[in-house]
């Protein structure tokens, strides 16, 4: 059982490792997608554009809407995380 436990922190990990990395060369904040990262969130960052390719105006705004996205989803799946052990 601890070893399912160590390999599922681990998977947890990389996903959200390889999301911020991801995220990050396309132009967004590495620790808000390295947090809101997991398989959903691989989805979101793949329809996100790549704002270094942008002109500044539309770049700032953009950073921002892809960034919130990546923090609403960390705090989303802290809160449904933390739901879920509850005592019953």
């Amino acid at each position: 059982m601890e070893a399912t436990i160590i390999v599922s922190w681990l998977f947890i990990l990389v996903i959200g490792y390889l999301c911020g990395k991801w995220a990050s060369k396309k132009g967004y904040n590495f620790w808000a997608w390295f947090f809101g990262g997991s398989v959903l969130g691989a989805v979101v960052i793949a329809c996100l554009p790549n704002v270094n390719d942008m002109e500044e105006s539309k770049r700032e705004k953009q950073v921002v809407v892809g960034n919130t996205i990546g923090i609403v989803m960390a705090v989303i799946a802290f809160f449904l995380g933390f739901m879920t052990n509850l005592p019953k």
